[in-house]
């Protein structure tokens, strides 16, 4: 069983080590939909980064890792 882990990068493209900008995802939280959960977590993430920072900013400012 996957987690999956969002995490956003500073400018630099180094994980924050700040927590609050950490999410996590397992089947067993979301019903056996873990992946879809964090992607849609993902990509509500990258729009509101593009809408604040300009288009194309969100994908480099975070990450959604894989872990098993």
């Amino acid at each position: 069983m996957p987690l999956y882990i969002l995490k956003e990068l500073d400018s630099q493209g180094r994980v924050f080590q700040d927590d609050d900008t950490t999410e996590y995802f397992d089947d067993t939280d979301h019903n056996g939909n873990a992946l879809d959960a964090a992607m849609d977590a993902y990509n509500f993430r990258v729009g509101q980064t593009d809408e604040a920072w300009g288009a194309g900013v969100g994908a480099t400012r975070w990450t959604l890792l894989q872990v098993g």
